[in-house]
């Protein structure tokens, strides 16, 4: 039984492998986060890194971690820009909107309150999709929001998850980060992958290094 359970087969083996790789790449994605500029790129490479995890592609967490790194920091790096960007443009608009409008024109918020929910949901796909799919920057866009639609109740999921997720760092801050920073990012970018993954499948996406590094050797 012991010598079965060390094989590098076997499922505990495997096990213990995705565990050390979740704790080591949540550690490389908080570093590479640092510079703030390289948030993109960071959570681009941690999606590359989950979602092969869960294919079972048992990945070379610092090799392939900042091979998509380097590959996708300028696509990467513009939509956290442009995400960021917007993202600001519309809560300044209802910050306006809540401030300087009389209350009967409150409703108005509706709009910007729209499309801060579109920016958000668009985001939780653009980032995968860069890091599994070869496409234009257009395409990363319009192919993000119209996933996003198109899967609204994991969309739904999803922020209502990071809503959470952000309660619990506001109100029990020094425990939540404690956790985050010990896997709890690569954690929930896993669970995240399991659906991702289903979705990117049905798009014809191949989720294995092997191809890449067959490409490569060609």
């Amino acid at each position: 039984m012991p010598s079965s359970f060390f094989n590098p087969k076997s499922a505990g083996t495997r096990f213990l492998t995705s565990i050390a790789n979740l704790i080591i790449v949540n550690l490389i994605f908080l570093l590479s986060c640092i510079p703030v500029f390289t948030i993109g790129a960071a959570v681009t490479s941690l999606y590359r890194i989950t979602i092969a995890i869960l294919a079972g592609d048992n990945p070379s967490v610092f090799k392939d971690y900042f091979k998509c790194f380097k590959d996708n920091f300028l696509k990467a790096t513009g939509l956290e820009l442009l995400y960021t960007a917007l993202a600001a443009f519309f809560v300044v608009e209802v910050y306006m909107i809540r401030t300087m409008l009389d209350s009967q024109f409150q409703w108005t918020a509706f709009f910007p309150y729209f499309f801060l929910i579109m920016i958000v949901a668009s985001s939780f796909y653009a980032f995968p999709l860069l890091a599994w799919f070869h496409e234009t920057f257009k395409q990363l866009l319009k192919n993000s929001i119209l996933i996003a639609v198109t899967n609204l109740p994991v969309t739904i999921m999803y922020i209502a998850i990071s809503a959470g997720l952000a309660f619990l760092v506001y109100q029990f801050t020094v425990t939540t980060m404690s956790i985050m920073v010990f896997m709890g990012f690569s954690v929930l970018a896993l669970f995240y992958s399991v659906f991702l993954k289903r979705i990117f499948e049905k798009f014809g996406a191949v989720i294995s290094f092997k191809e890449t590094e067959d490409t490569d050797k060609m």
